[in-house]
């Protein structure tokens, strides 16, 4: 649409349309121009989104489609506006409304085809709806009728535009539905905005199913929310009612099964939850009783929350059997010491990031594996396993191979049935919703040597490729393909040089086992590093220990209020930043001050590195930018964390620990490191961990340790993910 338009008339004859063949030119007011003006840069960038400044607006590879879409998006908008000119029956008030509504529409769907947020196919509805209630709005009609087939993202915007219509009530009503009942996870965040819609108590109770612990944060708040959630007559949203009114209500919910069941009373578990060791046995019991009704079919409420807990309170075990590991076996492991054999596996497979290898097993057969092992009457891992009807079973054995006992694990058992349980292992993959099952598969290749285990899991992998081929289901046949790729190279006899070389190429990755100098280097021709500490006692030692690596002669050492930066002034260029490990929160506001300092200059560190326990590591995820390159976690790269590292820097190099960082081992490597790059040499892993493999072979106190740290050519689930997401991101899957 042009500041002077041609038009193919249409007149209104009779009550019915008919096209006429002359054409028309109209003069559009200045005072509109503008909006024309507006919607046509709209459909300029919607015919640009491909990168071609063409006729065609490219949405699909079917070209039916991209037609129907650009007809939609340039004539028959070109029409509406047209159409809007030649209505003498709107004044120039509400020809701005609906030219304005015109625009607003193409925006969001432009904005929104960028993120990925709606369905590009969807612009002829979008623009059918558009015009179907422009009609009815000028008729006083209401817009409702309209609303059917819009999506919840193509309408939204939309409607705003007849916020005076009889109809907009409701429009707004049936859009919510869709978007909330579509969105159950993050709904509630919303929902104060929609309080006054009969819709809104169907919703609540939905989220109440599937998220209680969302409805039970808002019901004890003092919120409009919380009013409209006390007045829900649903009989599950009365039960998260009830246990907001208790003392300790997020400690009960989990148990919103049993309650809702009548085997339990909230007297009963007020008692319970007094006590932490009784609660967290309960936490168990309850758990394998959900896990139960779950693998029967049954839909359990309180199971997310349940494992919540039963992760914090696990942990709360785990840190004081790691604290004490210098310790006799008899105090060190005291704490556990009337464990059964069910409540140990669940520290274990909740621990899997912070137990320290001599917490899971150790020479005195007192760390919590063996101790779960020796309470079992008689010892057998799959009677275990049915004890806890499976729960996380895989995360076990993943575990168990990590931590070198899947050998004695499965020989405690009949053949048969170990066969069976890796046979479940390796199985599935492609069903569950994220990769960590995947991962953990991945990270166990490299830990089992066991030859005739090996070649049954390599035939279990490529049954399952073929299998999952006949059904043309591409996820599974990628993570399949790529775990028999990783499996064929990984137990190659071959250099560990050779072997990354081959696993990278076959993977058609960058290489795994080199990072170049020239890589790392901003603008200027300066590695920047950022380094994360935090305010516990072990951060401030940390902090201690890390400043010894620089003496005075090789580098320039200032301080502010918040971090300290660390100058090479031999070698080649280098900046350290390092925010100080301030008392909590302090080093979080330190860190805060820090991240908007570079953001500020525009400082993008290449290298960052964690130096503290696994719960601050999602501060420090929080803080990495797109630019890093090298990774070290200093704590455990569980799959959780590998995935966040490599979608926010796709490119990085990741260094993680199976078990908790320690400063004994990461001062050598991040010394290694630093002194590699002053040099202005290429980070070459296998190299750099064969002389940290020399340097740690006469320190018997942290040989071990070293071995549990994890060098990128050896890091599986890294790779793995990097290798499935391009292989994804190529296919467009």
């Amino acid at each position: 649409m042009k500041k002077i338009i041609i038009v193919l008339l249409l007149i209104a004859f009779q009550g019915s349309l008919v096209h006429a063949q002359s054409t028309q030119k109209i003069d559009i007011p200045i005072g509109r121009i503008g909006f024309h003006d507006n919607i046509d840069k709209e459909q300029a960038a919607a015919l640009k989104f491909d990168g071609k400044a063409d006729d065609l607006v490219k949405v699909s590879d079917d070209q039916t489609i991209n037609l129907q879409v650009t007809n939609a998006l340039v004539k028959q908008v070109d029409d509406m506006q047209t159409q809007i000119e030649l209505d003498s029956s709107l004044d120039h008030r509400l020809k701005i409304k609906y030219l304005s509504g015109l625009y607003v529409m193409l925006r969001d769907y432009n904005t929104k085809r960028a993120y990925h947020k709606i369905q590009a196919e969807e612009a002829p509805v979008m623009v059918e709806a558009y015009r179907n209630m422009m009609a009815a709005d000028i008729k006083g009609q209401s817009i409702k009728p309209y609303l059917q087939y819009l999506s919840f993202d193509a309408g939204e915007k939309m409607i705003e535009v007849f916020k005076d219509n009889p109809g907009y009530k409701d429009a707004r009503e049936i859009l919510f539905g869709k978007y909330a009942f579509n969105h159950l996870e993050t709904v509630m965040t919303e929902i104060t905005n929609y309080l006054e819609y009969p819709v809104t108590d169907s919703v609540i109770a939905a989220v109440a199913r599937k998220y209680p612990n969302q409805v039970l944060t808002y019901a004890t708040s003092y919120t409009p929310v919380a009013a409209s959630i006390r007045k829900n007559q649903d009989p599950i949203v009365q039960q998260i009612v009830a246990i907001g009114k208790t003392s300790q209500p997020t400690l009960i919910l989990p148990f919103i099964d049993e309650l809702m069941a009548g085997t339990t009373t909230v007297d009963k578990l007020t008692t319970v939850v007094s006590n932490e060791d009784l609660y967290f046995k309960q936490l168990v019991k309850s758990a394998i009783a959900l896990q139960h009704r779950r693998n029967n079919g049954e839909h359990v409420l309180g199971l997310k929350a349940m494992m919540e807990n039963l992760q914090a309170k696990s942990l709360r075990y785990i840190r004081e059997v790691d604290d004490l590991h210098e310790e006799p076996a008899n105090v060190r492991f005291a704490i556990v010491k009337n464990f059964t054999p069910e409540e140990l596996y669940y520290l274990i497979v909740n621990g899997q990031e912070e137990l320290y290898t001599s917490s899971y097993t150790n020479h005195n057969n007192a760390g919590l594996y063996d101790q779960m092992m020796a309470r079992m009457k008689p010892p057998r891992g799959d009677s275990l396993l049915m004890l806890v009807e499976f729960d996380r079973f895989k995360k076990f054995i993943a575990m168990a191979a990590g931590y070198n006992t899947l050998d004695d694990f499965l020989k405690s058992m009949d053949p048969s049935n170990a066969n069976y349980l890796m046979k479940k292992y390796v199985s599935s993959l492609e069903k569950a919703e994220d990769l960590e099952d995947a991962v953990d598969v991945a990270n166990s290749f490299g830990s089992i040597r066991d030859a005739k285990l090996l070649a049954f899991l390599r035939e279990e992998v490529a049954k399952n490729y073929a299998y999952l081929s006949k059904k043309k289901d591409r996820r599974g046949m990628v993570i399949y393909e790529l775990l028999g790729s990783l499996f064929d190279t990984e137990t190659e006899k071959t250099s560990d040089s050779t072997k990354a070389t081959e696993m990278a190429t076959k993977l058609k990755l960058p290489p795994i086992n080199s990072v170049t100098y020239s890589s790392l280097l901003n603008d200027s021709g300066r590695i920047i590093q950022q380094v994360f500490f935090y305010g516990d006692k072990d951060g401030h030692d940390s902090y201690i220990s890390f400043m010894g690596n620089f003496p005075a002669s090789e580098w320039r050492v200032t301080k502010n209020k918040y971090w300290t930066v660390i100058t090479s002034i031999k070698g080649k260029p280098i900046t350290i930043y390092a925010n100080l490990p301030i008392e909590e929160p302090g080093d979080k506001e330190a860190i805060e001050k820090l991240s908007e300092y570079l953001d500020e200059k525009d400082i993008h560190p290449t290298v960052f590195i964690h130096r503290g326990h696994s719960y601050h590591v999602n501060t420090t995820l929080d803080n990495l930018q797109a630019t890093a390159k090298i990774v070290v976690l200093g704590s455990c790269g569980g799959y959780h964390n590998l995935a966040i590292v490599l979608e926010k820097s796709p490119e990085a190099h990741i260094i993680s620990s199976k078990q908790v960082g320690t400063r004994f081992v990461n001062e050598p490597i991040i010394r290694q490191l630093d002194e590699t790059l002053r040099v202005g040499r290429n980070v070459d892993w296998v190299e750099m961990w064969s002389v940290l493999g020399r340097k740690f072979a006469g320190d018997a106190r942290n040989k071990e340790l070293f071995s549990d740290y994890v060098p990128p050519h050896k890091n599986l689930g890294a790779i793995f993910i990097k290798a499935y997401k391009q292989i994804m991101k190529d296919e467009k899957l």
